[in-house]
Parts: structure tokens; sequence; C-alpha cells
């Protein structure tokens, strides 16, 4: 009895390991499965990853490919996709070439380089690039906002002392220059350089509408280089817009002057033209200097056809925050302005940026 007493029990025993025997294999079963089917996930996983790095990369190559742009050269960047050829044309029907634009007709710019580097706030590599588009675009209707000494009205005035009918229309909204207070605005020209008067109008003691209508429509190129804070130029733009040539050139000076010492400075200040740059529609044309691929401190635009079909985004931009407020008078010449030019619709949300910004500021 006793013997089969504990035959049984062995027998249970027995079952009992096999059963876990079972059990235990069919975990690790489990296990195994779960494993290959969370590696063969991983894998896939990383597949697609990668493939997506990999397509994420070609077209970035692309995009470099066709902006014309790398970590060591850039000349321009293309708002235009596809590989372009630089088939536009200047007045005297020769095919103009933004990548060259730089080391275009040097000479002419070292007839005054002395005098320029003494009294312009332009580095020499930026009067390169104003001097290269000039001699390239050859323009014959410019206007200048924003004189000071007189620097860059020097420059110009030398780009076109030989092409026939240009003329420079510069406007500045100080009599007197803000650098040296005791000579008015834009001196160096009469002083240093009276046979180059003949081709220069020169408008000081108002803002851009007090004047714009005097100079008339037809302007090929505008250069912009005023307050460089909000609104500043971003008025200044408005204003001299209806007047503009179709694909006129438009060129912004301390575009990105907020990168100074290779950093960004600490006060809000210096964004307007960068803005500008940035959202007006047209091909955007960039000189090459310095250590960084894409901050140039002086940038051109050569403006898509049919602008007004962004006039109101342009006005949009007036929401961005203000950094100053033009006087009363100054806001009701170009509300007048802008209901003669634009229309209600725009007036409307001049009117509003400014009323948002008076409580800004606590006016």
């Amino acid at each position: 009895m006793k013997k089969n007493v504990f035959s049984i029990e062995n027998k249970n025993l027995l079952n009992q390991k096999q059963s876990y025997d079972k059990k235990k294999k069919k975990y690790i079963h489990f296990l195994y499965i779960s494993y290959q089917f969370i590696s063969i996930l991983l894998i896939l996983k990383l597949y697609i990853t990668i493939k997506t790095f990999n397509n994420q990369n070609n077209k970035y190559i692309n995009f470099l490919i066709n902006a014309n742009i790398s970590n060591e050269n850039i000349y321009k960047y293309r708002t235009k996709k596809g590989n372009e050829k630089d088939d536009k044309k200047n007045k005297n029907n020769d095919y103009i070439n933004f990548n060259n634009v730089e080391t275009y007709d040097l000479n002419i710019l070292r007839l005054i380089e002395n005098e320029l580097n003494s009294k312009s706030q332009l580095i020499p590599e930026e009067q390169k690039f104003l001097n290269g588009l000039i001699r390239t675009l050859k323009p014959r209707k410019i206007v200048e906002i924003g004189v000071a000494r007189g620097g860059s009205s020097l420059l110009i005035l030398n780009a076109i002392k030989d092409i026939e009918n240009a003329k420079l229309y510069s406007i500045d909204k100080n009599i007197y220059c803000y650098i040296e207070k005791k000579k008015k605005s834009g001196y160096l020209i009469k002083e240093k350089f009276p046979e180059l008067m003949n081709k220069w109008t020169l408008y000081t003691g108002g803002i851009t509408s007090e004047f714009i209508e005097s100079i008339g429509d037809g302007i090929d190129l505008v250069f912009i280089d005023t307050v460089h804070v909000t609104p500043g130029e971003m008025l200044d733009w408005l204003m001299v817009l209806p007047f503009l040539k179709e694909e006129a050139t438009v060129i912004f000076h301390d575009a990105f002057a907020l990168y100074f010492n290779r950093t960004i400075t600490k006060k809000k200040i210096h964004t307007s033209n960068n803005q500008l740059l940035c959202y007006i529609r047209g091909e955007l044309i960039l000189p090459h200097y310095g250590d960084s691929v894409f901050f140039r401190n002086i940038g051109a635009l050569k403006l898509e056809p049919e602008q007004t079909k962004y006039y109101y985004i342009y006005f949009l931009a007036l929401g961005i925050q203000w950094e100053y407020m033009p006087s009363e008078n100054e806001i009701k010449l170009m509300r007048n302005f802008f209901m003669k030019y634009y229309g209600k619709k725009y007036v409307e949300v001049f009117n509003d940026a400014v009323e948002k910004n008076k409580i800004y500021l606590k006016h």
C-alpha cells in the first residue's frame, strides 16, 4: 500500500514537472517570438528613419543646388524653383549675371573709395555690392531714402555718372545730418563732388510721402537705409511702392545689423530691414562676404511682377510690434497718402496698427 501511494505521489510530481516544463517552453517561445517581432519593428523603423533622412537630405541638397547656396559661397537666393538661367537684361540689353555683381566695374568704385571709407557707413564689401548692382542693372531713375552725410549718395552718383539720363533722388527726414549736426544732410556731395550735382535732387525735412509725388513713378531702383527699427522702413516701403516700375530692384542696408560680434544684440533694434528682406516678394540677391553662410548686412530684391497682389500682406506686417511712434502730423500725412494710393481697406489696417501700438508704447 505504501508503495502504491508513493508511486502515485511520484507520478503526480512528474506530471506537475512536465506541465511546468511545457509552460516554460511556451513562455520561452512566446518571448522569442516577441523578441523577433520587436526586432523586426525596430529594423523597419530604422529603415524608414534612414530613408526619410536621405530623402530630406536629398531635398536639402537639391534646394542648395537650385538656390545656388553652399557653405563657402552665397551670391544669391532665388525664390523661384528650378535651375534658372540668368536671362534678365539691363537697360543696354546686356545679360545680367548677379553671381559676379560684387566684382563688376570695380574700377569705377576705386575712384572714390578713399572718401567712401572715411564718410560712408557701408563697409567695403557692401560698397562693392551696391556699386556692382547699379553698374549691372543700369537704372535710370533711382530713389534713396536715408542720406546722412551722403556716403551712399556719392556711391550711387559715381556709379551712374556715365549712364545717360540716369538720376538719383534722395530723401532724408533730417535737414541736418544726424551724425554731424552742424552740417546739412548730404553735405559730402556739395563739398567734395560738386561735379555730380547735376544728376542729383535732394529732399530733406519730411517723410517719403511728402516728396515721392514730385519724384514721380517709373522708379527703377530704390535704396532704403533709414532708422532700422519698426515701423521705420516698413512705412518707407509702403510710401515708395506705388511709384516703382514693375520688376524694380529694392536694396536694404543694415538688413542683419543685429548680428554684431557674431551673435545677436540684446536690444530689440535693427529688425525692420531684416523683415522686409524676408517678406517682400521677389528674387533675393545677397552678396558674398563674412564668415556666415546666410546673414549679410545688405541685400536686394528683384521684385516679382504685379506687386498689387501682395499689398495686403505688406500692410499686415505693420502688426509687428513698433519700437517708436511717428508724430501725429506724420501719421496724418501717411493716412492720406495710403487712402489715395491703396484705399480704405489698407488705411483701416494702418489705423489699427497705430492704435494698438500707441497702447503698447503708452502714448
